[in-house]
């Protein structure tokens, strides 16, 4: 029969062995556990191979609504297919966009700049390569949000071009007309669309597309406290200043009716002249407005001359 002490060591090389199978299981495990991912329905994502024995590189892309497994320690960016809106302004993104008008005031504008990120396959990748990898610019979820590399991203290459654009569409109108016309208001708002690709494009290297289908939404611009009462109070001038000319107007049309009038009843007035005589119009008109135009006369009456 073993010893007390033999039995002890075979137990403690017993366990030694477990705990190295134990250990090297987890190790196989940890190097070999394939990676996986689940694109939503707005989503792709590109798949780098990063595991443990591969080098770093782009493998492919995973289309939306998909899941995919791929080799251990791989890695799988999100990118979103729908529209994305980049708000300016109060509880928006960043804050207002201000710019100069023509005859040099300053204002401020709330907006959505909306575009599309360009999710063909190869195009993608550059962009991933040149701007997504760099500001960690990929969802960081599955549930649609972007991430804050997301929003840094955007102030580089749509935030800066998009004041650009406002900036130099506004050095066609001024401050009142932006303000006051809502015609205007809109030809602004197309003007800096219109800008907002060629811009976008300058910020990248190469001739790629990676942002399109631009669409912006300008709200009514607003100049400073005391520009805006200045033109508040102007706006009540010229509408007092209006009222008094519609009222002389209206008196002035008033005196021409009259006058018509009176004109009327003149030619009247002569044309029974015409048709009556002096003298018999004369009586008409007393008849008319219950006057006794045979008054009797001395001459006419009989009295009593006496003896």
């Amino acid at each position: 029969m073993p010893s007390a002490p033999t039995a002890v060591k075979k137990l403690s090389r017993v366990v030694l062995g477990l705990g190295l199978v134990v250990g090297l299981a987890l190790a196989v495990l940890l190097f070999v556990r394939p990676t996986t991912v689940s694109t939503g329905p707005d989503q792709v994502a590109l798949h780098y191979s990063d595991g443990a024995f591969t080098p770093r590189r782009y493998e492919d892309c995973v289309q939306r609504s998909t899941r995919a497994w791929d080799g251990p320690g791989d890695k799988h960016y999100l990118y979103p297919t729908s529209q994305r809106n980049y708000v300016f302004g109060e509880g928006g993104d960043r804050s207002p966009v201000t710019f100069v008008t023509k005859d040099g005031i300053e204002m401020s504008v709330d907006g959505v700049a909306a575009f599309l990120l360009n999710t063909d396959c190869p195009t993608l990748q550059k962009f991933h390569d040149l701007i997504g990898n760099r500001y960690a610019a990929y969802m960081d979820s599955a549930d649609g949000n972007g991430s804050v590399g997301w929003l840094q991203m955007l102030s580089v290459y749509i935030s800066r071009p998009l004041e650009t654009a406002i900036d130099r569409a506004s050095q066609n109108y001024t401050y009142t007309e932006l303000y006051t016309d809502p015609n205007v208001k809109a030809q602004w708002e197309r003007d800096v669309l219109a800008q907002m690709p060629d811009l976008v494009g300058r910020q990248i290297d190469g001739d790629e597309e990676f942002f399109t289908d631009f669409a912006i939404t300008l709200q009514k611009p607003v100049p400073p406290e005391a520009v805006k009462a200045a033109l508040v109070a102007q706006q009540e001038a010229v509408a007092r200043a209006k009222a008094k000319e519609a009222e002389a107007a209206a008196q002035v049309k008033a005196a021409e009716a009259q006058i018509a009038v009176e004109k009327a009843e003149a030619a009247k007035i002569a044309e029974r002249i015409r048709v009556l005589g002096r003298e018999g119009y004369l009586k008409q008109y007393a008849i008319d407005h219950g006057l006794n135009p045979y008054q009797p006369t001395t001459g006419g009456l009989i009295t009593d001359s006496g003896p």
